[in-house]
């Protein structure tokens, strides 16, 4: 199983899910494709698995094949990997939010975090 992380930047980098992208979004995508196209210039596979991924579908297997292209590259190259994931965390956020769903995130310390859909009759005692 592909790494929901990977599959997000796969989609992006083949173009068709970057449409939904915001400024900050698009702005990290770019950080990422000269990541990924400085990593292929050295690696014929990697430069196939983008090129045969461009202008797909993120359900494509083209795209499919391009996160399991860098999943490849992460494990060869960790440092690669931390680089990767810290520039296009952005990009994963925005994706995994697009269409009718809710994604919470919360960071820091707290003593109480509440999440939900619906709350009735909810009732908050200190």
């Amino acid at each position: 199983m592909i790494d929901p992380f990977l599959e997000s930047i796969a989609a992006a980098l083949a173009g068709q899910a970057a449409a939904t992208l915001s400024s900050a979004g698009a702005s990290a995508l770019r950080k990422v494709r000269e990541l990924v196209r400085g990593k292929s210039e050295a690696d014929p596979h990697t430069e196939a698995a983008l090129e045969a991924a461009e202008d797909r579908p993120p359900e494509h297997p083209k795209v499919t094949a391009l996160a399991e292209r860098l999943e490849q590259l992460e494990n060869e190259d960790p440092d690669f990997g931390e680089r990767l994931r810290g520039t296009g965390a952005p990009v994963h956020q925005e994706l995994r939010v697009s269409g009718n769903r809710t994604v919470n995130q919360f960071n820091g310390n707290a003593r109480n975090v509440v999440q939900g859909e619906r709350f009735d009759r909810i009732e908050f005692n200190g």
